[in-house]
C-alpha cells in the first residue's frame, strides 16, 4: 500500500507472528534477493479515499500488536527489576538515551550559547527538576494496581501500559536534560560513529546549512521546556540531535549516535566477507552523498528521521545487523545525574509484588502468544493475511465502494497453501492488473544465453555460475524450482544427500556443537515436500552488491 508492505513472519524467540510493516524497496530487496522469491502483484482498483482507509486498518493492525508486544517487554522488565532490587537492595537502571553521556563534568559547553538561559528560566528549570525528584521519591512507596489490557482481539487499539519501571524511566530522562543544560557532562565519544574520509566530509556551505539547523532545534527543545509539554524521549531526541550536529560541524565530518539494533528481525545476522563489505563501502559511499544533500536541503523533522535511519542502516551493515526502523536514541547507560537518596526505599512486601509481577507477565505473555500464533497449515502467512482481511472488510467493500470479493482461510479452502491463494486472486474479477517481479536468480537467468548453462548448470550447485553457497543456508544438491515434472527426481537426489549429511552430523555432533546435524535435518525438511511436486527452497543471496544486480530489476512494470 503505498510505499509501505505489511506482511507477517513468525519468531520462535518469543512466539509470536509478528505483522512487519517496512518500506516496499527494503521488502522487495530482502525478499526477492536475499531469500530469493518471485512477487507477483495483485492490483485492485481503489479510490483515493479508500486506499487511505485500507491503510489505516492496517496501521492500526500493526500498531496494535507493536503496542502488545511492548507492554509485554515492560512486564518483563519490571519483574525482572524488582527481582534485582531485592537482591541487590538498589533501584540503578540502564536507561535508553543515557548511554551517550559520562557522569564528567563539562568545562567548555559551547551548544548552551543556543539557549542563553535567564535567571528566571534556570529557577523554573530547577523548579521542574524539584517537582519531578519528588514525583520519584512516592513512586517507589505506591503499589502499581494497573490492570491488564485484553488480548481477545486484535483490533482495537491497545494502551500503552505505564508501569512503575516505566514511570520511573520517563521521570529519569526529564530530569536528565534539564539537569544537562544547566550542569552539562561530556558526552561518551565510543556511543558517536564518526565517518572520517572524502566521501564523509562537510564543506562550507553544509556546516553552515547544519549550523541553522541548531538554532531550530535549540527553539523546539526550549519550547518543550517552557510552553508544551514534550514526551520525554522527544526532548531526549531534540538534545541528542543538536549534540550530533554540533559534533560533525566541529570535526567537518558526518557524526551520529549508534543504535541498539535490538529489535524483531526475521532473517537471521551473519558475518559480511571482508571483499563484500569494502564493495558495500563504496555503494554507501555514494548514497552518502544523495541523503546528505537531501538533508541539507532545509530544516524539517522529517528530513531528520529520514537522514537518522539511512545512518541507522548503515551501523547495521557495519555491525552485520539489520536496520531497525525507529525514532528514538536508543544507547542505554546510567544517568550520569542519578539520585541514590532512593535506593534504599522499599515498597511494602517486595515478594508480594515481585509475586504479582510474575504473574501478570505469564498472563500477559501466554494472551498475545495465543493471539498472534502460528500454525503451518491453518495458521500461516496466507491463512492471517486473508482472515484479517475478511475481517476488517467482510463483505469486500469500503462503504459502497467493493474492492475485492473475499476467499476462504478455512484449511478445506487449501488457500493455506500460497499459490493456490495466488490462483484464486489471479482469476477473481477484483483483480485489475497482474505485476510479476522476478528473484534474483530468475533475473540472472534469463541473461545466460546457452541452454545447458540454464537449465543444467545452473541447477547443480556446486557448478552454478550464481548461486554460492553462504551460512543462511543449508546443504542441497540442485534447485527445483525450474520445471514440476521433474521436480521429485532431483528432490530424491536432495533428500537422500539430506540423509547423508545428517548421518556425517551425528559423528561429528561432540565437535562441531550439532551444527552439520541441524542443517542435514533442514535440506531433508525442504527437499521432501519435492518429491510430491512442491517446492519451497530457493537459496539465499545474502552478499550480493548493487553491480551484480541485473537492470530488470529496477523496472517497475512485469516482465
Amino acid at each position: 500500500m503505498g510505499d509501505r508492505v505489511y506482511h507477517l513472519q513468525y519468531s520462535f524467540e518469543d512466539k509470536i507472528f509478528h505483522i512487519v510493516r517496512e518500506p516496499w524497496d527494503e521488502f522487495r530487496f530482502q525478499y526477492g534477493v536475499v531469500q530469493n522469491r518471485n512477487i507477483e502483484l495483485y492490483e485492485w482498483d481503489l479510490s483515493e479515499q479508500s486506499k487511505r482507509l485500507l491503510r489505516q486498518k492496517w496501521n492500526e493492525l500493526y500498531l496494535a500488536q507493536e503496542t502488545h508486544i511492548q507492554n509485554q517487554k515492560k512486564l518483563e522488565e519490571e519483574w525482572e527489576n524488582l527481582k534485582t532490587k531485592r537482591t541487590e537492595n538498589q533501584f540503578l537502571l540502564p536507561i535508553s538515551g543515557f548511554g551517550y553521556f559520562t557522569n564528567i563534568h563539562d568545562p567548555n559547553p559551547s551548544f548552551l550559547n543556543l539557549f542563553s538561559f535567564s535567571e528566571e528560566e534556570k529557577r523554573e528549570l530547577e523548579t521542574t527538576i524539584f517537582k519531578w525528584e519528588k514525583f520519584e521519591k512516592s513512586l517507589h512507596l505506591t503499589y502499581d494496581v494497573r490492570s491488564l489490557p485484553k488480548t481477545d482481539s486484535p483490533y482495537p487499539l491497545v494502551s500503552s501500559l505505564q508501569t512503575k519501571t516505566e514511570q520511573y524511566r520517563i521521570i529519569q530522562k526529564r530530569i536528565f536534560v534539564r539537569k544537562f543544560l544547566l550542569d552539562p557532562v561530556l558526552t561518551y565519544d565510543q556511543a558517536f560513529l564518526q565517518l572520517k574520509g572524502p566521501n564523509f566530509q562537510l564543506n562550507e556551505t553544509e556546516k553552515k546549512i547544519w549550523g541553522s539547523y541548531l538554532n531550530h532545534l535549540a527553539k523546539d527543545l526550549r519550547s518543550c521546556l517552557f510552553e508544551i509539554e514534550c514526551n520525554d524521549w522527544e526532548e531526549m531526541t531534540l538534545l541528542i540531535r543538536i549534540l550530533y550536529v554540533q559534533k560533525s560541524i566541529k570535526e567537518g565530518n558526518i557524526v551520529f549516535p549508534k543504535k541498539n539494533l535490538d529489535g524483531f528481525t526475521y532473517l537471521p545476522e551473519i558475518e559480511i566477507p571482508e571483499s563484500i563489505k569494502i564493495t558495500k563501502q563504496e555503494e554507501y559511499a555514494i548514497l552518502f552523498e544523495t541523503n546528505k544533500k537531501i538533508f541539507s536541503s532545509g530544516y524539517d523533522p522529517i528530513l531528520f528521521f529520514n537522514w537518522e535511519s539511512f545512518l541507522t542502516r548503515y551501523q547495521g551493515f557495519l555491525d552485520s545487523n539489520y536496520f531497525i526502523e525507529g525514532i528514538e536514541f536508543n544507547w542505554k547507560g546510567y544517568n550520569p545525574y542519578q539520585n541514590n537518596l532512593n535506593q534504599n526505599i522499599e515498597p511494602i512486601d517486595l515478594n508480594k509484588d515481585i509475586s504479582k509481577k510474575e504473574e501478570n507477565l505469564e498472563r500477559y505473555t501466554k494472551g498475545i502468544q495465543n493471539l498472534y500464533s502460528y500454525h503451518l497449515v491453518d495458521q500461516n502467512c496466507t491463512t492471517e493475511l486473508i482472515r484479517y482481511m475478511n475481517e476488517m472488510f467482510p463483505e469486500g467493500k469500503i462503504g459502497n465502494e467493493v474492492f475485492w470479493k473475499p476467499i476462504s482461510n478455512k484449511v478445506i479452502s487449501f488457500n493455506f497453501i500460497p499459490s493456490v491463494a495466488a490462483f484464486k486472486l489471479e482469476s477473481s474479477d477484483s483483480t485489475k492488473q497482474i505485476k510479476v517481479y522476478p528473484s534474483y536468480r530468475n533475473l540472472k537467468r534469463k541473461q545466460l544465453d546457452r541452454f545447458s548453462e540454464r537449465y543444467f548448470q545452473d541447477r547443480f550447485v556446486p557448478t552454478s555460475k550464481i548461486y554460492k553457497t553462504n551460512p543462511i543456508d543449508h546443504s542441497f544438491l540442485f534447485f527445483t524450482e525450474e520445471t514440476i515434472w521433474d521436480r521429485p527426481i532431483y528432490g530424491l537426489f536432495n533428500t537422500v544427500w539430506g540423509i547423508g549429511y545428517t548421518t556425517v552430523g551425528v559423528i561429528t555432533a561432540p565437535f562441531d556443537k550439532g551444527k552439520r546435524f541441524s542443517k542435514g535435518t533442514e535440506t531433508v525438511f525442504y527437499s521432501l515436500p519435492e518429491l510430491v511436486f512442491f517446492n519451497i527452497r530457493k537459496g539465499h543471496f545474502p552478499f550480493i552488491t548493487a553491480k551484480e544486480i541485473p537492470e530488470e530489476y529496477y523496472e517497475k512494470d512485469s516482465l
